[in-house]
């Protein structure tokens, strides 16, 4: 059924968790160094559908889609249009500022790094599915320019007024300057995902939090609630690259999932793979590894040095780079277009599975995971990493 035909309104993929998942954005400080951060999270409503109400829009401001035209270096207003056409008002399936599920036992935490260009929100279709199965991800915007927009408030007076410094995405070109700019970035990025897991544990413990962005949301509500002992570090991309130094810093993050992780940023960590600890789970795309790529993520995926937890490895055939995120979903794929493709919805669900098993294995949780879908669509699977030839 076409978008504008629906009684409900244009959605993401509903998740297939027995929770029905919240939603909620937090920001600290008056300052571009506090913390921006969308929690996605389960709740103790009845079906999602009759909560469409509260349900909230993919793009969470018109900016966003300027920063996206800037990202791809076309103009804005045909971004728009494209978007619009193709998308609609496309919604997420998520309740916004609902109550966190208080039966059960503790949240298993993940933190998620986004890609170069993307946002906290452009990863919904993972972090709602996780949400669903009892976890809650919190999805950091990065201010390092690499977002494809992001805001803070100057002020207590300037947010009253609604007027917020945003935080625009940053063209680096090619050249002698590229990797430099890309190193501090992901220098910063490491530093926001240390800054945020100091943040979890204060609100764990109950210590007074300021969500400056609203009072809706009970932060209160998570005192003593977050298993922060079996903490996930996952990323997309630039995110991934993120991942793994994160991982490397911190000993306080025990897994890592890593998605399609762009290595060129630790190119000056040359034995970053015998110094990450946790156990990883690398999912790639078929068309994302080049050769260089594909010759730096060899190291971590073809052997587990001495000391390290095991790392599993596994390639999706008929998918690119753009898989792992939302876009396929509202405006189809546009990478690789004379490649056939695997549809979105497989592409997602098969993807969110292999995340899905992953942490029940180490993590564990309370109900079934049905993992079938992963023997009847078995042929898109393939463990280990596939160098991509065009």
């Amino acid at each position: 059924m076409r978008w504008w035909k629906s009684k409900i309104p244009h959605h993401l993929p509903f998740s297939q968790g027995p929770f029905v998942p919240g939603c909620a954005d937090l920001m600290t400080e008056y300052s571009r160094d506090g913390c921006f951060v969308r929690f996605y999270y389960p709740t103790s409503l009845d079906h999602i559908k009759k909560h469409s109400s509260r349900w909230i829009p993919w793009v969470a401001h018109d900016k966003y889609l300027e920063g996206f035209s800037r990202v791809l270096q076309i103009w804005t207003f045909v971004l728009k249009f494209f978007f619009w056409l193709l998308a609609g008002n496309c919604y997420i399936p998520v309740v916004w500022n609902a109550d966190v599920r208080k039966e059960g036992a503790k949240l298993p935490v993940v933190i998620l790094s986004h890609g170069l260009g993307a946002s906290r929100f452009l990863y919904s279709s993972i972090c709602v599915e996780l949400a669903s199965h009892g976890f809650l991800v919190a999805a950091v915007e990065h201010r390092d320019k690499s977002a494809s927009a992001s805001f803070y408030y100057k002020s207590k007076e300037r947010q009253a007024s609604s007027t917020p410094s945003w935080v625009n995405f940053k063209v680096v070109c090619f050249g002698s300057g590229h990797f430099p700019e890309r190193s501090k970035q992901v220098s910063k990025r490491v530093e926001e995902c240390r800054r945020l897991l100091d943040l979890l544990e204060k609100i764990n413990d109950g210590s007074p939090i300021k969500n400056i962005l609203t009072k809706d949301f009970k932060l209160s509500q998570l005192k003593g609630r977050l298993n922060l002992e079996n903490l996930t570090m996952m990323g997309h991309s630039f995110g991934g690259a993120t991942a793994l130094l994160t991982l490397e810093n911190e000993p306080r993050l025990k897994y890592g999932v890593i998605l399609d992780p762009w290595m060129f940023p630790l190119k000056e960590e040359p034995n970053l793979w015998n110094t990450v600890k946790q156990p990883l789970l690398f999912i790639n795309t078929e068309t994302f590894h080049i050769t260089t790529n594909y010759n730096a993520l060899k190291k971590y995926t073809d052997c587990t040095p001495e000391g390290c937890g095991k790392r599993t490895v596994y390639t999706l055939k008929g998918t690119t780079h753009e898989t792992h995120s939302d876009t396929p979903h509202l405006v189809g794929y546009w990478l690789n277009w004379k490649m056939k493709k695997i549809p979105p919805i497989i592409g997602t669900k098969l993807s969110n599975l292999l995340i899905l098993d992953f942490l029940k294995t180490y993590i564990g949780f309370s109900h079934d995971l049905d993992t079938s879908f992963l023997t009847t669509q078995g042929q898109y699977v393939v463990e280990g990493l596939i160098e991509w030839k065009q």
